[in-house]
């Protein structure tokens, strides 16, 4: 009986194969409804995979920048051999008068000098004394995702920045 069974659906594929027949709209729906549910389920682990890497790339991004900002911080003093804005100024130490054109100059071609692109530095003029020769802030972002640091080297990494904490929650 299973013989017989498999014997005609055999040849009812083959005369269908023979045929010009093309596949039924139920088939066609089926088709669509099995790629919906594929879809349903790939998506948003897509965009989870996608947002995940834009938290890390935005924090990897300030932790970059940091760099150049200590390399800066520790070369600008008066007298300096190596001060990166001598032509600026021949007095100021530490963090004073950093910008972002200094450092992609000086440091690292890889900052973009310009702001928000994706570095701030001294976001919304934090605490009102980010280029003094003690404090800087910078800021990068990756989406939808802003990562903040100061001088400790806490980076912080969230989706509202508040201006006078240059910390990211």
């Amino acid at each position: 009986m299973l013989r017989r069974r498999i014997r005609t659906v055999l040849s009812h594929l083959q005369r269908r194969l023979e045929g010009e027949e093309g596949f039924t709209l139920v088939e066609l729906l089926m088709v669509l409804f099995i790629l919906g549910i594929l879809l349903s389920m790939a998506v948003p682990s897509y965009l989870s995979f996608q947002d995940k890497a834009s938290k890390t790339a935005a924090k990897t991004n300030v932790s970059h920048a940091l760099r150049s900002i200590e390399a800066y911080a520790n070369d600008n003093f008066p007298n300096s051999r190596t001060d990166p804005d001598a032509a600026t100024s021949t007095s100021d130490s530490g963090y004073a008068n950093i910008s972002l054109g200094a450092l992609a100059t000086n440091y690292d071609s890889s900052i973009s000098p310009v702001p928000g692109a994706p570095y701030v530095i001294d976001p919304a003029n934090w605490n009102g004394n980010a280029t003094s020769a003690a404090n800087f802030c910078v800021t990068a972002v990756v989406g939808r995702w802003i990562a903040a640091t100061d001088r400790t080297g806490n980076i912080t990494v969230g989706m509202n920045f508040t201006p006078g904490t240059c910390i990211s929650s």
